[in-house]
């Protein structure tokens, strides 16, 4: 198996199914329409240590954890108040091989076969070609021209955004990129996504990504880094009080909240098995840098 095949088999089992079905990224409301291009339907964070991402992400955000059945062995369905919002697949390391522990998000397509075709014409790489999972939904998992890693489906559940989602729940997307230019052409062209400058500065570009709706954001990486990546937010009430506790867990505060970064309403952390997310503050009063 491929160093991320295996990221694809648990949404293939949960939007296939009927029992475990996700109910969304974004657990706004009770009310389920089908997904629109653009929007994140599910996460999975892909790990060699679940025993570790269960505790911390227990501990961190109250997330509680189940077998996920008939999925992919050693498959686990993450769930907040009850609600499925995510899984952990158990990745195992292999000494041929190099293994980075990440979040995965699964993004809806208008044609996953097509975007496929855009992903490898344009110099990305399939993981886990297209497959149908059941009548109507096909997915599939694919790499960028620039690394990153992604879902794609061609629907899911969607929920009403009229308000924000919960305290510990998925909040938004960044792809922070080594070319903005590059990356936002190819995400027009592979996903639909339009763009527009949110923020701009001296050093510092933001972009919004948007279908119907603002869906993600898209920055160049002030890191050095061999390959862009999409980075996950959760939606927190303390930043500051969270990035303390993830440390205390075993975690990593990798940007810890600044006054001159939203108001320091912004941290980013490094789970105990090596996986980045951002911890945002929602809503924040805007200033500072970016």
């Amino acid at each position: 198996m491929t160093r991320h095949a295996v990221m694809g088999v648990a949404l293939v089992a949960l939007l296939g199914g009927s029992a475990a079905a996700p109910q969304g990224s974004q657990p706004w409301s009770s009310v389920h329409t089908p997904a629109v291009p653009g929007e994140f339907v599910w996460h999975d964070l892909v790990t060699d240590n679940p025993s570790a991402a269960r505790m911390f992400y227990g501990s961190l955000f109250g997330w509680t954890f189940e077998a996920g059945q008939g999925i992919d062995p050693g498959y686990t369905i993450i769930k907040h108040d009850g609600l499925p919002i995510g899984g952990i697949v158990p990745r195992p390391r292999s000494l041929d091989s190099a293994f980075i522990a990440q979040w995965l998000a699964y993004v809806v397509v208008p044609d996953v076969d097509v975007s496929v075709d855009v992903f490898t014409h344009q110099g990305g790489r399939v993981i886990r070609p297209p497959q149908d999972v059941r009548k109507g939904l096909r997915v599939a998992v694919v790499a960028d021209p620039q690394g990153a890693p992604i879902g794609l489906a061609s629907g899911g559940p969607r929920l009403d955004s009229r308000t924000p989602p919960g305290l510990h729940r998925w909040l938004w997307m960044d792809y922070v990129a080594r070319d903005a230019a590059a990356a936002l052409t190819f995400y027009s062209e592979a996903v639909g996504f339009r763009h527009e400058v949110s923020e701009a500065g001296e050093q510092f570009t933001y972009y919004v990504l948007q279908t119907d709706r603002p869906r993600a954001g898209l920055f160049v990486s002030p890191w050095t880094r061999e390959t862009s990546a999409w980075l996950p937010y959760v939606r927190v009430e303390d930043p500051t009080a969270m990035a303390a506790q993830a440390a205390k867990l075993g975690g990593t505060v990798a940007v810890p909240p600044r006054a001159a970064v939203r108001n320091a309403s912004l941290a980013i952390i490094v789970d105990p098995t090596g996986a980045p997310l951002a911890l945002q503050k929602f809503p924040f009063e805007a200033g500072g840098e970016r």
